[in-house]
């Protein structure tokens, strides 16, 4: 069996966290943990959730950043590794009810993640 390894972009949290992925040709699949996925969605990809390919080709701005056009909007996605690197570059305690962990919510822009 092998495995192929995806980058996941996420480009805002909360109130939810947009995700997706794109494949080697740059097509654009977005996620959905929706239950149960695959009497719900056709999933290309089920792994966690389900992953849906998309007429979508994303446009790469860096290693860090890709841009997509979803239902006719710019939406940029930031890597998970580079909403990591900024949460422990710039930590930020949240007062939540039960915890003081930083979720890394923001948003993502072209210039990167924006908290």
């Amino acid at each position: 069996v092998l495995a192929e390894k995806y980058t996941i972009y996420t480009t805002e949290r909360p109130p939810s966290s947009w995700s997706g992925i794109i494949d080697s040709e740059g097509y654009f699949y977005w996620f959905t943990n929706a239950y149960p996925p695959a009497e719900k969605y056709n999933c290309d990809i089920l792994s966690q959730g389900c992953w849906i390919k998309t007429n979508e080709k994303a446009e790469i701005i860096n290693k860090d950043i890709i841009k997509v056009n979803r239902y006719g909007t710019e939406r940029y996605y930031c890597s998970e590794e580079h909403i990591q690197a900024i949460n422990k570059a710039n930590p930020k305690p949240t007062y939540l009810r039960y915890s003081s962990l930083d979720h890394g919510y923001g948003t993502c822009t072209k210039d990167g993640w924006v908290r």
